[in-house]
């Protein structure tokens, strides 16, 4: 229905000659999903224990085959277990798991915060319908919240909480939970999660500078599709419209493939600004998606036996 919504929105005219216009250009709009791609691996690769760490060539086949059944399926809930699943025989799975919470905790924190401070700019800077400054300020309002709270929470460097929480519910509930495979892989996967974030300085410092260069890379590719079909755009409405496209894949990540969703979330906020090219920047999302979803199910990699301690 989204979907449908949506195309009958977009001015398909429009859609068509912006597309024309693109040409022999197109290839190169896919390059940034190149970088973003192999910079999401890397930080994966680092989020890993030093001595734990497994060649780089698997955590791209890995990461690209879990991202396509995601895509095609609910996002996080199918990916994620499934690369703890394809890393078995490399990776013992508590480890691979906090490696997973630790990069997506990193993106996920620093995009949120990248992601305010847009907000904050665009409502000042830009022009904007009342709605649509309403939605920023409240993503403004979220961050602030957001970043308060993990200031308390990284203000105690020792110490557990699944732990402490676990023995607390198992001496109400009368019985030691910890016997059970399943707490017992969540507080391994703490344990390794804790020793990661208070461990090696670098490791965070990369964590933290990488998700703003993957934001960078991301919004490069709004500006150049844009500045490719006659509607060039400022830094600001070019991050204004990637900070609403990630809001809205968020919000839609129940939706396989992100069908609809994935056309409004970058239509409308390119038509608020009163610019042409919101239907071309959605059908290059779209090809990208559909393009590394495909090498994903071609790179899948197989199960290794005989996982490693």
């Amino acid at each position: 229905m989204l979907f449908v919504i949506t195309l009958v929105r977009i001015d398909l005219d429009d859609t068509l000659r912006s597309v024309s216009r693109l040409g022999l250009v197109f290839p190169a709009l896919l390059l940034p999903g190149v970088g973003w791609h192999l910079l999401r691996a890397w930080g994966w690769s680092v989020a890993f224990p030093d001595e734990a760490r497994p060649p780089f060539s698997r955590l791209f086949r890995v990461r690209l085959a879990a991202d396509a059944i995601s895509f095609f399926t609910v996002r996080g809930f199918t990916g994620e277990p499934l690369k703890v699943i394809l890393m078995y025989g490399h990776v013992s799975p508590p480890v691979t798991a906090a490696a997973i919470t630790l990069e997506r905790l990193a993106f996920a924190v620093m995009s949120l915060v990248v992601a305010g401070v847009v907000s904050w700019v665009a409502v000042r800077r830009l022009a904007m319908p009342l709605a649509w400054d309403a939605v920023f300020t409240l993503l403004s309002i979220l961050t602030v919240v957001t970043v308060i709270v993990l200031v308390l929470m990284a203000r105690r460097r020792r110490g557990h909480y699944l732990a402490k929480v676990v023995t607390r519910l198992g001496r109400r509930a009368h019985r030691p939970l910890e016997t059970s495979r399943a707490v017992r892989f969540i507080l391994d996967m703490e344990d390794v999660l804790l020793e990661l974030l208070r461990g090696d300085r670098r490791r965070l410092a990369i964590l933290t500078v990488l998700p703003l260069v993957c934001y960078a890379i991301t919004a490069f590719e709004v500006w150049l599709v844009l500045w490719t079909v006659g509607e060039p755009i400022g830094i600001t409405a070019a991050l204004a419209i990637e900070t609403f496209s990630r809001l809205g894949s968020v919000a839609s990540a129940a939706i396989p493939a992100g069908l609809g969703a994935l056309e409004a979330s970058h239509a409308a906020p390119v038509a608020m600004l009163g610019l042409g090219g919101g239907g071309v920047l959605a059908l290059v999302r779209r090809v990208r998606a559909l393009l590394w979803a495909a090498i994903g199910l071609a790179l899948y990699p197989g199960i290794t036996s005989g996982v490693r301690s």
